[in-house]
């Protein structure tokens, strides 16, 4: 089980260095709206606003009424200015429950940090009206494998197949594969940190794991992180 009162203190740490250092999660925001062919909503969910990375672009594209996000981290002040329309929430998705319903749900690189990632896109389609769209982000299996495969930790990242049984069968489901090179393993553990990826352990590594794990990161993936998006409109 992960720990939410980690991953709400690692986020809230990162929450002023993240839009520089989240080159990857800008590509997936931009795509992921890009593939939405509607322009006009009356309610609007967003899970994980965070510092308002997707925010920005969906208020920049799309007309709405009602705009509700979401976010374990108490983040309002990076997106109360974009829209009098946006309303915010402290709160972990898989303990949000409506009574309201969306035409459109949207969810950018967060939902991966689920406990129950299938029960949640479960409730969140429950939240729609008919003929409403959810279009999220998240990762495939062997994302950033270099990390696990060092330092034998990871999320629970679903592949592709079990995604197809999630979601229904005319889902449109887009896998991509996006490879970051940093100078040494130091400088890219820092790019995790800086992104709050990094709240997945609470347990500190020894030294000699450490020193292990860099070693292994600079001599068999000389320095490389893959991070492997999936985007999936629903």
């Amino acid at each position: 089980m992960l720990n939410k009162n980690l991953i709400e203190e690692k986020f809230k740490k990162s929450i002023e260095t993240y839009d520089d250092n989240a080159i990857i999660q800008k590509i997936m925001a931009k795509k992921l709206i890009s593939l939405i062919n509607k322009k006009d909503f009356e309610n609007i969910l967003e899970i994980g606003s965070y510092s308002g990375i997707l925010t920005r672009i969906a208020i920049e594209k799309f007309n709405f009424q009602n705009y509700l996000a979401l976010d374990i981290v108490d983040s309002f002040e990076k997106i109360k200015n974009l829209s009098p329309k946006i309303k915010f929430q402290q709160i972990d998705v898989e303990n949000f429950k409506t009574k309201e319903k969306f035409d459109l749900i949207i969810a950018n690189a967060s939902l991966q940090w689920c406990n129950n990632f299938e029960n949640t896109i479960k409730n969140l389609k429950s939240y729609l009206t008919n003929g409403g769209i959810l279009a999220i982000t998240t990762f495939a299996s062997d994302n950033f494998f270099e990390i696990r495969n060092s330092f034998n930790t990871s999320l629970n990242y679903k592949t592709i197949q079990e995604l197809e049984k999630i979601f229904s069968s005319n889902a449109k489901i887009i896998q991509e594969i996006h490879a970051m090179q940093f100078n040494s393993p130091n400088e890219l553990l820092k790019h995790l940190k800086l992104t709050g990826v990094n709240a997945i352990n609470k347990n500190a590594f020894s030294l000699k794991e450490i020193k292990k794990g860099l070693e292994i990161i600079e001599k068999e993936y000389q320095n490389k992180l893959t991070y492997k998006p999936v985007y999936i409109i629903d």
